[in-house]
């Protein structure tokens, strides 16, 4: 087999096996209000080829929600961003709970959040026309978003539909790709395979 031969398979084999890349993972809110449990909000690293998320984003402005964490406006009886008592030690990074107050998005980093590890933690949830009531009930935040990023440079994101499991308001499964952003070693098998297939085109028009 000769180089260019070599630099198709090459190259299309790096495609395949960047297609067939599929992170995953599951995300579970507690049934009743979220107001003080340090586990109300969950969520499980279940990819398949070994990818590790490195951050999170919720968003509740789907729902008119914010965090209510520091106890200024809007909400002034908040629960602090606290990490749940069932949590893997995932190297989790809060932001700060002045910074997430009011706000509608919470994004949380991770250090070491691998496959079958799960992160829980708790911390207040209001509605814009529910100011200081006592958090979102679980099965309100259907409609709510999640979104996961992946070591591999992969993005998933999921919405919030109701649960059937026992304990859980609502639940989110991710696992549709969004974002890919290849690495420079596949962005250079891919090129070859690329280059291999024009020239093997323009040989045998000769």
């Amino acid at each position: 087999m000769n180089l260019l031969k070599i630099a198709t398979v090459v190259g299309l084999m790096s495609m395949a096996g960047f297609a067939q890349a599929t992170p995953m993972a599951t995300g579970l809110i507690q049934d009743g209000s979220t107001y003080n449990n340090t586990n109300a909000f969950r969520f499980t690293n279940t990819s398949d080829a070994g990818e590790s998320i490195i951050k999170l984003v919720w968003d509740l402005s789907p729902i008119n929600g914010f965090f209510d964490s520091y106890g200024t406006a809007p909400g002034t009886q908040p629960k602090p961003l606290t990490l749940g008592s069932l949590s893997d030690n995932v190297g989790h990074l809060f932001p700060s709970n002045s910074a997430l107050d009011g706000s509608s998005i919470l994004e949380i980093s991770f250090l070491n959040f691998s496959v079958g590890e799960t992160f829980t933690f708790g911390v207040d949830t209001d509605k814009f026309n529910a100011i200081d009531q006592p958090g979102i009930d679980g099965n309100q935040f259907v409609g709510a978003t999640v979104t996961a990023y992946f070591d591999n440079g992969l993005k998933t994101v999921g919405t919030y539909t109701l649960s059937q499991l026992a304990g859980f308001g609502t639940e989110v499964n991710i696992s549709t790709l969004t974002t890919a952003v290849p690495e420079p070693a596949s962005l250079l098998l891919l090129g070859l395979g690329l280059a291999g297939i024009g020239a093997s085109r323009r040989k045998s028009k000769r």
